[in-house]
Parts: C-alpha cells; sequence; structure tokens
C-alpha cells in the first residue's frame, strides 16, 4: 500500500450520491456549511452555472466539471444569467435518486450531487483546499474520471436492480479519481500531501506513515532526509504547517479511530498499536484531538 492510499483507507472514505439538479430559467440555491467529516461535490452533466463563496470568490462551472468541497464550506449556486434570490426547489421523486427541479422538465442545467464522508480529523482531507474543480477540459476524453461519471451518470438514469448501491459505489471510487486529477493538474496543496511531495522530506513522512508506533527521534528521520536535525525541523515545519510531533500524533489518532470502528481490540491493544504504553495517556490524547473520549466515539459508531 502507497501512502496516498494509507492516507484515503485512514481517512474511512464513504460516497454517496444523494440527487439530481434540473434547473431553468434564472435561479440561485444556497448550500449552507456542512458537519465537519462530510464533503459535498456537484458534477455538471450539462449546461452551465456559478458558484460564489463568502469570500466573494466567483467559479464558473461548465459541462463535465467537477466540483469538491472538502471542509463542507457554505457556497450559492447561480444560473448564469442575471442574479436572483435564492429558489427554493421542487423534489420530485419516483426516480433512482430524487430530483431537485426550478423550472420546467427541459432543463438549462443538468448537475448531479453527493458527498463523501471521511473521517473528520483526517490528515488527507486537512492538506485539501477548501474547494477544488477539476475542469473537464484538463481531462484526457477517454481517460477514467470521465468514463465513471458516464456510468454513474447512465446509472442515475436509468432504474436497474441494485442502482442505488451501485451509485453509491461508484462514489465512492470518484473520491480517488478526483484527488488523483487534482495532484496531477496542481500537485500538493499543504500538510501531509505537500510531505510526500517533497523528494526529501518524503522518505520520513512515509517512514512514519508505514510505522506510527515506532518511538521516532528528530535524529532517526533528520538521517533518512538526509538533513541535520535542525535543517529537518524546519523544512519540515515550513512544508507541513506542525511539527513531526504534532503530525505523527494526528497520525496516531486517526489510526485509533479507524481501529475503533474497523476492529474489535480492546482499548489497551489500540493504545499500544498506535504507539502509548498507558491506556490512559492515549484516552487523553484521543479525547483532544475527537473531543470524546475513544469508549464514547466506539460507542457512537
Amino acid at each position: 500500500m502507497n501512502a496516498i492510499d494509507k492516507l484515503i483507507s485512514l481517512a474511512n472514505v464513504r460516497g454517496s450520491l444523494d440527487l439530481r439538479c434540473q434547473f431553468q430559467g434564472d435561479w440561485a440555491l444556497e448550500h449552507g456549511p456542512q458537519a465537519l467529516g462530510k464533503a459535498p461535490y456537484h458534477i455538471v452533466l450539462a449546461g452551465e452555472c456559478r458558484v460564489e463563496f463568502p469570500d466573494g470568490q466567483r467559479l464558473p462551472m461548465r459541462a463535465g466539471d467537477i466540483l469538491l468541497l472538502p471542509r463542507g464550506s457554505r457556497h450559492v449556486m447561480h444560473s448564469p444569467g442575471r442574479t436572483v434570490a435564492p429558489t427554493v426547489p421542487e423534489t420530485v421523486l419516483g426516480s433512482v435518486l430524487p430530483i431537485h427541479r426550478i423550472g420546467r422538465a427541459s432543463p438549462d442545467l443538468d448537475m448531479i450531487c453527493g458527498g463523501f464522508h471521511f473521517n473528520r480529523a483526517s490528515l488527507l482531507f486537512a492538506a485539501l483546499p477548501d474547494y477544488l474543480v477539476i475542469p473537464s477540459a484538463a481531462l484526457p476524453a477517454n481517460g477514467a474520471l470521465p468514463a465513471l461519471v458516464d456510468v454513474i451518470r447512465a446509472e442515475a438514469d436509468g432504474d436497474q436492480a441494485g442502482a442505488r448501491f451501485l451509485l453509491d459505489a461508484l462514489s465512492q471510487a470518484l473520491f480517488t479519481l478526483i484527488l488523483r486529477a487534482h495532484l496531477a493538474s496542481r500537485g500538493p496543496d499543504a500538510g501531509s500531501l505537500a510531505l510526500l511531495g517533497d523528494k526529501r522530506l518524503g522518505k520520513a513522512w512515509r517512514a512514519m506513515l508505514d510505522d506510527p508506533a515506532h518511538e521516532w527521534a528528530i535524529q532517526e528521520l533528520a538521517e533518512m532526509a538526509s538533513m541535520s536535525r535542525a535543517s529537518f525541523m524546519r523544512a519540515f515545519v515550513r512544508v507541513a504547517g506542525v511539527s513531526p510531533w504534532v503530525l505523527l500524533t494526528q497520525l496516531r489518532m486517526e489510526l485509533a479511530f479507524s481501529l475503533l470502528s474497523q476492529s474489535h481490540l480492546g482499548l489497551s491493544d489500540i493504545a499500544q498499536q498506535v504507539g502509548y504504553q498507558s491506556q490512559a495517556a492515549f484516552s487523553k490524547k484521543f479525547k483532544e484531538i475527537y473531543g470524546e473520549a475513544p469508549g464514547k466515539v466506539r460507542r457512537a459508531i
């Protein structure tokens, strides 16, 4: 398993395709902020629109474009025409996906929307920008991402057995292809992904990812990066935004959350697997990161 695979696995990404939007005329649709741990996405199938963010940023979207909001940021989607007040769409049931409709059945904009649910303390999602766009023009026509969107669209258009389950499964695969396209077009932004993109620091970070329970020392990590201790610390903080110890603690707690949700290991065993000899010390640190004790988190999963 490579480093990106590991970060995706630790994030415990689960995808869902939630609805289809078919809008006509002048319209606006407001999307409030999402709870931490859900990243909504929009895929324009036909037509165009624009997206506005609270900081004043405006983003045009055209057929084939994909928008992902890793932190669930508030945003307003508009028709490309004149600006109007937000509209409440009609909900039409009866197909595989519920349809939000504004205007008649022949839409100017056809769009599918869903979300990725993930570990709310994910290092991977924390390293992504507030929003990222994959423009269709940047993708090869016969590439994997456009092909997957075509399959998703075909399933959404049909009413075949198992379509709902298949759409969610395809949506989960969609995240990896969006991430791959983002890294190919822009490169890593910050945090854990930026470390992987650094030839020297990446060696140390990959070692930490491979064995988070190890008692890592600065000298050991610096030698992996072929740097002095002082140079390593300065470079690591500059690229990651935090010290190696802060990032290692976050990694350990993310692994602990994964073990709590996907295994039947006791708390003392989980503590040891993430590098803590004391269950009490582990539980205290876990609560600092997640706001709740590990036992309470397990019961809520």
